[in-house]
């Protein structure tokens, strides 16, 4: 193989990776953006149902406590993957680039489909 060839196959082959882990980004935040909006029901519901919706008070729920905590964390996660995702695009977009300009450069012909 030759060595065009062989770094054509490499950006493929970079490409559908990329592909995957935007779509497995994707899922995961809407995975834990519906936890998340889960746990803020069960807040709510916990501090309507003690009267006590200031987490600083000594009465404050600690199931709500609990739950803000977890919410946050989730909040945190869901920030670190939205980051990873936004790498991942332009990672993407630069590959994507790499094949526009062999294509624009008529240097694709036997890889046609391999950008999109």
């Amino acid at each position: 193989m030759k060595p065009r060839e062989s770094t054509i196959h490499a950006k493929e082959f970079q490409a559908a990776a990329l592909r995957r882990q935007l779509a497995q980004f994707e899922r995961m935040i809407g995975d834990l953006e519906v936890i998340r909006s889960e746990l803020a029901k069960q807040i709510d519901a916990e501090e309507r149902r003690t009267s006590v919706a200031d987490p600083a008070n000594y009465a404050y729920s600690t199931v709500a406590r609990a739950a803000r905590e977890r919410r946050d964390n989730l909040t945190n996660t869901i920030r670190d993957l939205s980051e990873r995702r936004s790498l991942a695009r332009e990672a993407l977009a630069e590959v994507e680039g790499f094949f526009a300009a062999l294509h624009n450069a008529g240097e694709l012909a036997f890889t046609e489909g391999a950008a999109a």
